[in-house]
């Protein structure tokens, strides 16, 4: 992908807008505001839910069966990417550092991106469940 294409589909799937900006927005709120001053391990949470979670892993067995990239990279650099950006004081911040992944805009699709924005929010009715179950 060229980087006139990358900066395209960067500033599209980016842009206030869009929906995947919101489920992130959500997101950042979500993961930021409740966990900023905790000792969580995101990306073990993530790994967590996508191993253990039988829709998320529906989901990505569908998505696996569609795609001709590398699904699991996509996504294990997705989430990385995630868990840099929502230790960011803001979202506006949080944006701007998933821009800066240049590797990530080359490899992956909108529709790869806007996938984990859906496992994500997946992941968070995970998390939501599990910390629910344990106060129980």
């Amino acid at each position: 992908m060229d980087s006139k294409n990358e900066k395209t589909i960067q500033s599209t799937i980016l842009s206030p807008n869009d929906d995947l900006s919101k489920i992130m927005n959500l997101s950042f709120e979500f993961w930021h505001n409740n966990y900023q001053d905790s000792f969580i391990n995101y990306p073990l949470v993530w790994k967590k839910a996508l191993e253990s979670d039988s829709e998320i892993m529906k989901k990505v067995k569908t998505w696996e069966k569609n795609s001709i990239q590398s699904t699991g990279i996509i996504m294990e650099e997705f989430f990385e990417m995630w868990s840099y950006a929502i230790r960011k004081s803001t979202f506006e911040q949080a944006k701007k550092s998933i821009q800066d992944w240049k590797g990530f805009w080359k490899n992956a699709t909108d529709e790869q991106f806007s996938i984990c924005g859906e496992i994500l929010q997946m992941i968070e009715k995970y998390w939501v469940d599990i910390q629910s179950k344990n106060i129980e």
